[in-house]
C-alpha cells in the first residue's frame, strides 16, 4: 500500500512550515518538497549572512510553532554564538534555526519514505486521475495525489519608462539580496526603487565611505520604528470600511502608543478584509496601504538608528516621486522623476539603479513559468486586484471556471486576495498549520479507501476467495 503523497512547490518558510506540518498531523502521508534553487527551507530573505540583516520581528514571536512559542528561544539558548540587538537577531540565525528544522525532519525520516527534496523547476502540473503530475526542467516529471503552491513573493514589477537595453546591463539590479556581490565598483550614487524594509536591507548592506543613497516611492515614506520594549495587547475591536477602521485607530492612538493600537488592528486584520466589499478593498489599496505598510512593518530599533545615521549625514535621502524613464547613458543611468506636487518631470543621473519596490502580486503579467501555465490552462485565475491568486478560505485554488480544485492550494503571499495578511511569520506559521490539516483531511480519504480495500483481500484470501475491491 503506497503512502498517499504532497508536492510541495517552493522551499522557503512558507514550503518548510507546511512542509513539516502535514509530516507532524498524519504519519502516513509522504511530502516531497521542491525548489529551484540551491537551498532548502531559508528563501532569499534569510539566506543572507550580512550581520547587519535584522529580523524586523522580536525573537519571541518568531517561533516557527504557535503552539510552541519558545521554540525558537530555546534553539538558540543552545546555539554557541549568535547575534542580536534590542531582542531582534540577525535574518542569517533564523536560516539556521529553518534549517535545522529541515535537518531534524530529514534525521527522523530514517528511511527517507516520508521526505523527500527535489531540486529543479516546476514548469508546468496537470491533472492526473485524482492527483497531479508535476512537470519540471530537464523534462523530469513526478507525480504527487496534491500540490501546495508555496513559491513565496514574486519578484518586483519594472518601474515605468524601463530602458530594455538598461536590463542585463549590470547598472539595472532586480535583486536587492545579491547587489552586494552585482554592484559596479564604481558606483557611488545609487537609486533605490522603493522606501520600504527592502530598502533599508540594501542601504545598510551597501553603505561605504563616499557612497550616497536615493530612495524613491509615491509616498515617500520610511518604516516606522519598533518601541524599545513589547507592548501588551490592548484587545479593542475595530468594525466598519477601511476609513472607519482608520478614524478609530486615530482616536485610540491619541490615549494609547500607535504601535500597540496598529498591533490590535492587525489581529483583527484577516477578518476586517474579508468583510469589506471590493470597492471598499480597492479603496483601502489606493488611499491607505501605503500609511497602513508604513506603520505595520517595522525596522527593529538598531537599524532605525542606523538609517538615522545616514539621513543626518545625508548618505540616505528618501523622496516622493514617480519614475517616468530610466535608460542608459554612458556609464551611468538617466533617471526621470516626477517629484510629487511638482508637474514638471526632472531627469538625474545614477550609477546604478537597485529594484526594491518590493513583491508584485499581479500574477497576470507574471513571469514565472508555473503559474503562466496554470493561467494559460485555466487551472487557476487571478484574485482581484492583482493580489495572487483565486483561492477559497480552505486555500484550494480556484479555477478559470470558478471552481475549486480539491487538491491544489496555495499559501503565503499568493492568498493575499483572501486573507490579505500572509507575509510575515506570525501569519504565516497560523496558515500553514490550517492549510496543512486541510491538505491532510482532502487526502486522508485515501487512507482510509487503502485500508479497506486491502482488509476486503485479506478477508477474502482468509476464506479461501479472494476479493477485489
Amino acid at each position: 500500500m503506497s503512502r498517499p503523497t504532497v508536492a510541495v512547490i517552493g522551499a522557503g518558510f512558507s514550503g518548510l512550515l507546511t512542509t513539516l506540518n502535514i509530516l507532524r498531523m498524519s504519519p502516513d502521508v509522504s511530502v516531497q518538497l521542491i525548489e529551484r534553487r540551491g537551498v532548502f527551507g531559508l528563501g532569499p530573505a534569510y539566506a543572507t549572512g550580512n550581520p547587519k540583516h535584522l529580523l524586523n520581528v522580536r525573537l519571541s514571536n518568531m517561533s516557527a510553532f504557535p503552539d510552541q512559542p519558545r521554540h525558537l528561544a530555546d534553539w538558540m539558548a543552545e546555539q554557541p554564538a549568535w547575534f542580536a540587538r534590542d531582542d531582534f537577531i540577525t535574518r542569517g540565525d533564523y536560516g539556521r534555526y529553518l534549517a535545522h528544522l529541515l535537518d531534524q525532519a530529514l534525521r527522523s525520516d530514517r528511511d527517507g519514505e516520508r521526505l523527500s527534496l527535489i531540486r529543479g523547476e516546476v514548469r508546468a502540473i496537470r491533472p492526473n486521475g485524482d492527483g497531479w503530475k508535476i512537470m519540471l526542467d530537464g523534462r523530469s516529471s513526478t507525480s504527487a495525489d496534491a500540490v501546495v503552491l508555496a513559491q513565496g513573493n514574486l519578484s518586483p514589477a519594472a518601474p515605468s519608462g524601463l530602458d530594455p537595453k538598461l536590463v542585463g546591463s549590470g547598472r539595472y539590479l532586480t535583486d536587492p539580496w545579491r547587489a552586494l556581490d552585482a554592484l559596479p565598483d564604481d558606483a557611488d550614487d545609487i537609486l533605490l526603487i522603493g522606501a520600504s524594509l527592502t530598502m533599508v536591507d540594501a542601504a545598510i548592506a551597501l553603505r561605504r565611505p563616499g557612497r550616497r543613497f536615493t530612495a524613491v516611492s509615491r509616498h515617500g515614506l520610511l518604516p516606522r520604528s519598533h518601541g524599545s520594549t513589547t507592548m501588551p495587547p490592548r484587545q479593542r475591536t475595530y468594525i466598519g470600511s477601511p476609513a472607519e477602521v482608520f478614524r478609530q485607530a486615530r482616536l485610540a492612538a491619541r490615549d494609547d502608543d500607535w504601535r500597540a493600537v496598529i498591533d490590535d488592528v492587525r489581529h483583527s486584520a484577516r477578518d476586517l478584509w474579508s468583510s469589506w466589499p471590493l470597492p471598499q478593498r480597492s479603496r483601502f489599496l489606493r488611499h491607505l496601504r501605503a500609511l497602513w505598510d508604513n506603520h505595520r512593518h517595522r525596522l527593529a530599533p538598531g537599524v532605525a538608528r542606523e538609517v538615522t545615521s545616514m539621513l543626518a549625514s545625508e548618505e540616505l535621502e528618501i523622496t516622493a516621486a514617480r519614475i517616468t524613464s530610466l535608460r542608459p547613458d554612458k556609464e551611468q543611468v538617466e533617471a526621470v522623476l516626477k517629484h510629487r506636487g511638482d508637474p514638471k518631470p526632472c531627469p538625474y543621473r545614477f550609477d546604478a539603479v537597485i529594484n526594491c519596490s518590493g513583491p508584485s502580486g499581479d500574477v497576470a503579467h507574471s513571469k514565472e513559468p508555473l503559474l503562466t501555465d496554470l493561467l494559460k490552462q485555466g487551472l487557476a485565475a487571478p484574485a482581484p486586484l492583482g493580489l495572487g491568486l483565486a483561492v477559497d478560505p480552505q486555500g484550494r485554488l480556484i479555477d478559470g471556471r470558478m471552481l475549486v480544485h480539491d487538491r491544489l492550494f496555495a499559501i503565503g503571499p499568493l492568498t493575499r486576495g483572501l486573507f490579505w495578511e500572509a507575509t510575515a511569520v506570525p501569519d504565516l506559521r497560523e496558515q500553514a498549520v490550517t492549510l496543512a490539516c486541510h491538505v491532510v483531511n482532502a487526502i486522508q480519504q485515501d487512507i482510509a479507501d487503502d485500508f479497506s480495500a486491502a482488509a476486503l483481500r485479506l478477508a477474502g484470501s482468509a476464506y479461501g476467495n479472494p476479493l477485489t475491491a
